[in-house]
């Protein structure tokens, strides 16, 4: 269910030699899902369920040529709890 709308969609899904595969952009589409996401799969007899995982709520502070970086995927963020809690991470 995506936004209070049941999706109905069905989809024939190949394995490569690695053990990948791809869900068609359709089906991303309709789940809104537009970068990387994480999944919890549960295997039931024979079939295998997904199930769209919640992205974490914190943001992620990196170093990138030399400047912090912060990604929060569009939520609020407090920057200076982030430095503070990086600094405290070093010592």
């Amino acid at each position: 269910m995506a936004n209070g709308i049941l999706l109905e969609m069905e989809a024939v899904i190949t394995m490569d030699k690695f053990g990948r595969m791809v869900l068609p952009g359709p089906m991303r589409k309709a789940l809104q899902i537009s970068r990387p996401a994480a999944f919890k799969a549960e295997v039931m007899g024979n079939k295998v369920e997904l199930t769209l995982v919640a992205p974490a709520r914190s943001a992620v502070l990196k170093k990138r040529r030399g400047l912090l970086v912060v990604s929060t995927g569009g939520r609020k963020f407090n920057a200076a709890e982030a430095v503070n809690a990086l600094r405290e991470e070093r010592f």
